[in-house]
């Protein structure tokens, strides 16, 4: 089981897939069932649908 939060690598977000088991900081954990993606100028922001919940990192974009 891999723990999701927002310092956790935006590598190891984009390598997570359904099926996989995960858990955040908090109380919730269970299989991926879907992944949503979605992109702005300043963030990335990942959902990830479980069988009951949902758990969101937000991975702020680095600036050069």
């Amino acid at each position: 089981m891999i723990t999701v939060n927002n310092s956790l690598p935006t590598s190891t977000l984009l390598e997570l897939k359904v099926g996989d088991m995960i858990s955040n900081s908090n109380d919730l954990s269970g299989t991926i069932k879907s992944i949503e993606i979605s992109e702005t100028d300043e963030f990335l922001l990942f959902i990830f649908q479980l069988e009951n919940n949902q758990i969101e990192v937000k991975k702020l974009k680095q600036v050069c």
